[in-house]
């Protein structure tokens, strides 16, 4: 018997109620050739999930909500990225979300491109979010990570709470990933754009309590380094 499939669902109602999917969800069953009868997964992207049965089928689709459950959360990882060139930072946020960030972040550096108008930012992060629901759907998670709108590094990174491990990616660096994290504690991870943080950033993340740290391999390219750093990250809590 094969595993149903898991279709998104917020808020997630009751169990016993019935609910009608947005215009995503229902286009995503279609897909998957989803029918009257069949049973599916809801999930709310924030922990809970639900066991379900297709009871309608047309412009949206109408499920009876079963059993719910929450998730456990996970130990908070989040990813402070450096907005890199291109489609980077989709694969990014394609595979963090995948081993299990809870937040990404987004932060304009020294060495980054031209920031976008308000409008096209928008636009991105919404494409964004978009990617990370559907990849926390495919690796069957209960939970997506947000997704911010870029800001000032500095800003971004003064913004992990007291007692949070920092930990800064540094080329070279020379504190390892998984001996500075500590399971009882958030994690904050600050990842630089093409070339690295540069000197002065490096220096400021020092002095808001950031650690560098790095890696004895080769060097990573962006898109390579954050999920790397973050699977290590992971590893060492437990959840992955």
């Amino acid at each position: 018997m094969s595993t149903p499939r898991r279709l998104h669902c917020h808020p997630l109602p009751a169990a016993g109620e019935v609910t009608e999917l947005d215009a995503a969800a229902t286009k995503h069953a279609a897909v998957l050739r989803l029918g009257v009868g069949d049973a599916a997964i809801l999930f709310d992207g924030e922990g809970g999930e639900a066991d379900a049965v297709i009871e309608a089928s047309g412009e949206r689709l109408v499920c009876r909500v079963g059993a719910r459950r929450e998730v456990p959360p996970r130990p908070r990882v989040v990813l402070v990225q450096c907005m890199p060139k291109g489609a980077k930072i989709d694969d990014i946020v394609r595979a963090t979300t995948e081993i299990g960030v809870s937040e990404i972040r987004l932060a304009h550096a020294a060495r980054a491109v031209a920031r976008p108008d308000e409008a096209r930012a928008q636009k991105r992060v919404e494409r964004l979010s978009k990617i990370a629901r559907e990849a926390a759907r495919q690796s069957l998670r209960a939970d997506v990570p947000t997704v911010t709108r870029p800001a000032p590094l500095l800003d971004v990174a003064a913004q992990a709470p007291d007692g949070a491990v920092k930990l800064a990616f540094v080329i070279g660096g020379r504190g390892s990933v998984e001996a500075c994290v500590d399971p009882t504690r958030e994690t904050w991870l600050v990842v630089g754009p093409e070339g690295g943080l540069s000197p002065d950033e490096v220096d400021a993340l020092v002095g808001l309590g950031y650690r560098g740290v790095g890696l004895a391999g080769p060097v990573l390219r962006v898109e390579t380094a954050a999920p790397v750093v973050v699977a290590l990250v992971a590893h060492r809590l437990g959840a992955l």
